[in-house]
């Protein structure tokens, strides 16, 4: 969420001003200006609620995916699970260490290892579960009737992390903590260590078609691939403390590499014995920061998201080379596609979404913090809809207009209150409109805004702007000084609520990775966001090296523009060599066109007309007497929320005779348009 942008609010009057205007204007409306809620990208596009609805990596929001909740009433949480041949799901719960069998919909309890968590599963030949557990590092072998029999306590092993049964080997791998081991099991219990790393646990484990062994670590956050007995070579050093999920196929591996703040301590051999004695706990109570990876066959690494608010619990990597992954925080599931643009695609009420299997025809996944397994369903949801966050105006609020842009036939609403949370206070969900207008929720500090997704159409939300006009607050003046003024036609440009100076040109800017530090070459192009030809901005002889531009717009007509900016590594390699990225804007407004003054008239010591402007909204008025000094004055509804504002402005206060009146209308962009009348102001009673 952005609040105050310069580009589309209205002014905020210089304190000096404020007394001088009141007493100008004699009007009893609190003078403050004119904010918005914008809610135009992706993370906060992304804050809010998704109910069946998915938030997009450009900004976008659309339908998504519907699931269907079974609840496992009797668990703290939903751990990890398996499926059979014949398609039923096991379950490994805590914190009773049951496991429950769904077939279709119908939930039972299947088997008891009287452990406090069943952490890993996973089935081996014969339809034979195995199931390890924690805080003894027991593991169980359990028959078809649900008969639990141990079948091996890996010495030194207080906590099973992961298992996977290899069928070429007819071997279990275990992986444990807090000796960082990975045991081998045969079908008679007998284990031995596969592999002994220098950090306290290895934490996940994957098993690719060809039979590569993959494990993680904490807290050295170390990939390694497991050749044999004791033969392991590391894959790649990721950032991080931790390796919380692996995934494999076909050569190419999905990673779960988290950061925790309070890590368990160590990693090289010199401190191996320290390390022994800490162990992990069952849960996290504080999220992490996540980062996914993807390791291809050659061994090059690419990290392809970044969660900085949560950790990752899960993966998964989809034949396309789409990666899906659980959150430890919020209970969501991220989808990052080949190309590395990325959504948040499910979103549930559980905190924790930690299993997932989301690649076959009967998506799964289980939760903690509310033990439930969810089901996707197949098919465009039902009701899709998005729902903001609570957006704080800070103070008691009168709300103005609610607008957006999208495709596709819409339907949004909105309600406030004044708790941070909505609760049975806030008011009741305004009724459903699908064109811009006023906001219909009563004054409050908080709103929230929703928007409803027909189930027929393929509609888009791009972004929402709500406007309000905050309570005003007492005036508290401390630690005055001096600022040089800006270098700039207005000099309060970039201030609180002040357009920006009118110009046609745009500095255009971009960062870049390099890890390699060739040197690059940019190119730029543009389009109308409803357009789909790109057109360049620069010649191909111009050669841009910078990472920003000056970009002259007073050629384009005015509207909303994607930008796009073309990396190339042509200076450094030859052709055959070059590699070349391409990275998208969210749409920017060009307007470069001055708003028009209709109608000033002047009755009486009154002065009234119209500002219409072709994109809006206006953002500031103000009037001169007799080319004095410029004065701020407010639309006839107090707020400077749309592109055409009535005024009527009272000038009772004139000393008598003829004034010269001028008024002048400033739109978002900072363009400026000016127009004259005369007031004759009547001599003062007994004169």
């Amino acid at each position: 969420m952005k609040t105050h942008p310069s580009r589309v609010l209205a002014l905020a009057a210089a304190t000096a001003l404020l007394a001088t205007l009141l007493l100008a204007l004699q009007s009893p409306v609190d003078a403050v200006v004119t904010r918005s809620f914008v809610l135009d990208d992706a993370e906060s596009l992304a804050a809010g609620e998704l109910d069946g609805t998915a938030a997009h990596s450009d900004g976008s929001v659309t339908a998504g995916a519907e699931v269907r909740r079974i609840a496992l009433d009797d668990a703290a949480a939903a751990w990890c699970f398996a499926r059979a041949a014949d398609g039923s799901v096991y379950i490994g719960t805590a914190n009773d260490g049951k496991i429950y069998r769904l077939r279709g919909d119908d939930l039972s309890l299947f088997a008891d290892t009287q452990q406090l968590l069943v952490s890993a599963i996973t089935f081996g030949e014969g339809n034979t579960l195995y199931a390890g557990t924690l805080p003894e590092g027991r593991i169980y072998r359990i028959d078809a009737t649900g008969q639990v029999t141990e079948l091996t306590r890996p010495e030194g092993a207080d906590h099973v992390w992961a298992l996977v049964w290899d069928a070429r080997r007819r071997t279990l791998f275990a992986a444990t903590g807090p000796d960082g081991k990975v045991f081998a099991i045969d079908t008679q219990g007998r284990a031995e260590v596969f592999y002994d790393s220098a950090a306290a646990h290895v934490m996940s484990l994957a098993l690719d078609a060809d039979g590569a062994l993959y494990a993680g670590t904490s807290d050295d956050a170390l990939v390694v691939r497991l050749r044999g007995p004791g033969r392991a070579e590391v894959v790649f050093d990721f950032p991080g403390n931790e390796i919380t999920a692996l995934a494999a196929r076909d050569g190419t591996l999905a990673v779960a590499a988290n950061e925790f703040a309070s890590p368990p301590s160590g990693g090289d051999a010199a401190t191996k014995t320290a390390t022994k004695n800490k162990t992990a706990g069952a849960t996290r109570p504080r999220p992490g920061k996540g980062r996914l990876w993807r390791v291809t066959s050659d061994g090059n690494a690419e990290q392809i998201y970044e969660n900085t608010d949560g950790h990752f619990t899960s993966v998964q990597l989809a034949a396309d080379g789409t990666v899906f992954a659980g959150s430890g925080k919020d209970g969501r599931i991220y989808r990052v596609a080949a190309d590395r643009t990325s959504s948040t695609w499910i979103d549930v009420d559980e905190r924790q979404v930690l299993a997932i299997d989301l690649t076959g025809s009967d998506p799964i996944f289980v939760t903690g913090d509310g033990a439930a397994v969810y089901r996707v369903v197949p098919g465009r949801p039902q009701d899709a809809i998005w729902t903001s966050k609570a957006l704080d105006a800070q103070f008691l609020a009168r709300f103005g207009e609610l607008t957006w842009r999208a495709e596709g036939a819409l339907q949004l609403q909105t309600r406030s209150g004044n708790a941070r949370e909505p609760d049975e206070t806030w008011s009741d969900w305004s009724a459903p409109v699908t064109t811009p207008g006023p906001i219909r929720s009563p004054s409050a500090r908080y709103l929230q805004i929703r928007a409803r997704f027909p189930q027929n159409a393929d509609a888009v939300l791009r972004a929402v702007v709500a406007y309000y006009l905050p309570q005003n607050q007492r005036a508290v003046v401390t630690q005055v000084g001096f600022k040089a003024p800006a270098e700039s036609k207005n000099k309060n440009a970039g201030g609180e609520g002040e357009p920006p100076a009118a110009s046609t040109k745009y500095r255009l800017s971009w960062k870049i990775d390099n890890p390699d530090h060739d040197a690059l070459r940019f190119r730029l192009r543009f389009r109308q966001e409803s357009q789909r030809r790109w057109r360049e901005v620069l010649r191909e002889s111009e050669i841009l090296t910078d990472e920003d531009y000056t970009w002259e717009t007073s050629g384009i007509p005015d509207g909303w523009y994607v930008v796009r900016v073309e990396a190339s590594d042509e200076l450094a390699n030859p052709e055959d060599r070059t590699l070349r990225v391409t990275a998208d804007s969210e749409p920017l407004l060009i307007d470069n066109h001055a708003p028009v003054i209709e109608g000033l008239r002047a009755t009486g010591l009154r002065v009234g007309g119209r500002v219409v402007d072709a994109l809006g909204p206006i953002a500031k008025l103000e009037y001169a007497v007799d080319g004095g000094e410029w004065r701020i004055f407010f639309p006839a509804d107090d707020l400077l929320d749309t592109a055409t504002e009535r005024f009527d402005l009272d000038l009772g206060s004139l000393a008598a005779g003829e004034h010269i009146v001028a008024v002048r209308a400033t739109d978002a962009g900072g363009n400026v348009a000016s127009a004259e009348t005369t007031v004759t102001a009547p001599p003062a009673p007994g004169r």
